[in-house]
């Protein structure tokens, strides 16, 4: 999604402020299809969508994005134990009725909810981060969030290292979790498309995106149908490489402008 367009302002906005998921209004379920990505899709039922709720000040900071509590419906014990775990973002407010998967305060936007329905069949916590960044990163605010979130989750979320590069930050994330990357193609029932890539799809994207390249075009030619395949089916394709920060521009009476970008703190 080019900077400066109306959806990027949207969606950067969506990363500073909770929404509940009927702020999304009948949206929401394709929207979640497109988050969970391909192999998940069957989560965005409306059984499992009724259970997913908004708790906490839309617009307040908690230690936690969102929470699914998988047994906290089965009985009076899990209802209490899962309410005893919110008292502190409900500040005495009640639980909601019938809901057990949770986006929390300012952390509660669509990548959340998402992330937390994939816990149904997903358990582990990195594997998890690793299939938001594949199947969320629906636009460049949301992969930038996306990298800042499985890198912190990497180390441990060490103060020292926040404040690395981003373009590091996704160079580090592909060196280490390349067998995440590995499995995503397949996963993904790429089928015929797989071969046809020859096992270098990252790379292939990574040079075409460096190029210029955005959506389905570079230097106003199309991209080939299997990259186009690829990248419908793998939408953080279409961002990645493109996350050096901008130069340092120098002022014309001498000195320097500084540059700054606002990442919404993932905790």
């Amino acid at each position: 999604m080019p900077k400066n367009t109306r959806r990027y302002f949207e969606e950067s906005e969506d990363l500073l402020k909770g929404r509940s998921p009927e702020s999304y209004g009948s949206e929401f379920a394709a929207l979640m299809r497109s988050k969970l990505g391909s192999p998940y899709q069957h989560l965005a039922s409306p059984e499992k969508l009724g259970l997913v709720s908004l708790v906490g000040d839309p617009k307040g900071d908690w230690n936690a994005a969102g929470v699914n509590f998988l047994t906290g419906l089965e009985s009076t014990k899990d209802k209490q134990e899962m309410e005893t775990a919110l008292q502190p973002v409900l500040e005495g407010q009640p639980m909601p009725e019938g809901k057990r998967i949770f986006g929390i305060g300012r952390g509660a936007d669509a990548r959340t909810y998402a992330h937390e329905l994939r816990h149904e069949d997903i358990k582990g916590e990195l594997q998890n981060r690793m299939l938001d960044l594949i199947h969320s990163s629906t636009s460049l605010p949301a992969y930038k969030a996306n990298v800042n979130q499985v890198y912190g989750y990497l180390t441990d979320f060490d103060p020292e290292k926040k404040n690395t590069p981003v373009e590091e930050k996704e160079k580090r994330i592909f060196e280490e979790l390349n067998y995440y990357l590995k499995r995503a193609p397949h996963d993904s029932d790429l089928g015929f498309f797989t071969k046809a890539m020859a096992g270098d799809w990252l790379n292939k994207n990574l040079e075409v995106n460096k190029a210029g390249a955005v959506g389905a075009f570079l230097n106003g030619k199309k991209l080939p149908n299997s990259m186009l395949k690829y990248r419908a089916k793998l939408p953080f394709l279409n961002f990645v490489g493109r996350l050096e920060e901008p130069k340092t521009a120098k002022k014309a009476s001498g000195g320097s402008v500084e540059n700054t970008t606002h990442d919404r703190k993932i905790i």
